[in-house]
């Protein structure tokens, strides 16, 4: 297991990037281990072998011909494929908002108007006066007319009543 560590501590080391209490151990460590010490030493030759290697390397020919060709015959992307692309992000969104929307319209709808007591006989062809049952019985247009006159006096006096 030290080992190990011992050889990440060596790849950090030749990197430049070792902290100072790493390298303390890994120094006791390698006095200590034959294995790691000779590792070190490899890692060492490989890195200054490689420094003293300058390769430069360069295109084949015609590659920057061969490349314009191939760029192109990739065909561009139409149209419908970004407008695709956009649909796709924007249907969620419309969705999402039109959810709300709606949402909101159901909790600001404003509450039905009661009907009042007078109204509610008047819908059931029935008369709010007891004593005038029989005016309202008959069905001549101008009983009616008294009917939706008296349910609007009861609406103006409750509104008044309201008022103050």
């Amino acid at each position: 297991m030290n080992c190990r560590k011992a050889e990440k501590l060596i790849s950090k080391r030749l990197d430049g990037r070792l902290k100072i209490s790493e390298s303390a151990w890994l120094n006791n460590h390698l006095k200590s281990c034959s294995a790691c010490a000779r590792l070190n030493l490899e890692y060492q030759r490989l890195k200054n072998l490689s420094a003293g290697l300058k390769i430069e390397a360069e295109p084949l020919p015609y590659f920057s011909q061969r490349l314009s060709a191939r760029l192109s015959s990739v065909p561009k992307p139409s149209v419908w494929a970004v407008a695709e692309k956009w649909y796709a992000r924007a249907i969620p969104v419309f969705l999402v908002t039109a959810t709300l929307l709606v949402g909101v319209l159901f909790l600001v709808q404003p509450a039905q108007q009661q009907l009042s007591q007078s109204e509610m006989l008047l819908f059931q062809n029935q008369s709010p006066l007891k004593e005038m049952q029989l005016f309202f019985d008959e069905e001549k247009p101008e009983n009616r007319q008294l009917k939706l006159l008296f349910a609007g006096l009861e609406n103006f006096e409750t509104s008044q009543r309201g008022k103050q």
